[in-house]
């Protein structure tokens, strides 16, 4: 859900200027090609977002080494990942992290295999954390490189 709700509020929003970004989301222990789950299917089509094509990757699919960003959900993926490539360290964080929202929980919780209801909650989290993100990104001029 995070991918394409980054990817969506990237396209909507005219004044940003990172549309040439690749957004792309790969799990610590997702099954490759995995199809989405029904209920994250209902709740990104709720907000006409159509998530149907999606399969799941797995991190390790993934060259770490080329990304620019590495944004987790919670502190124990980020740990994982740090632990497992540290000399990518300072490229990882939460999302939580990143876009400071204030909030009880530091960490996004995953609905796996709970109700549609969680799905929607968790949906609305993360939009509600991107957003906060690319606004302070607004603020942070991009250097671009030689």
């Amino acid at each position: 859900m995070a991918e394409y709700l980054f990817r969506d509020l990237i396209k909507k929003n005219d004044e940003f200027e990172l549309k040439e970004w690749e957004v792309c989301s790969a799990g610590i222990s997702a099954v490759k090609g995995a199809e989405v789950n029904e209920k994250a299917k209902s709740v990104m089509k709720e907000i006409k977002i159509d998530i149907t094509d999606h399969s799941s990757r797995n991190i390790d699919e993934v060259e770490l080494n080329q990304v620019d960003l590495i944004i987790t959900m919670t502190r124990k993926h980020s740990r994982a990942l740090i632990l497992k490539y540290p000399g990518l360290a300072d490229k990882i964080s939460t999302l939580k992290e990143l876009s400071q929202f204030e909030s009880n929980s530091k960490d996004i919780q995953d609905p796996f295999g709970l109700s549609e209801e969680v799905y929607r909650n968790t949906r609305d989290e993360i939009e509600a954390n991107l957003k906060k993100l690319l606004k302070k990104m607004k603020n942070i001029p991009l250097i671009e490189e030689d």
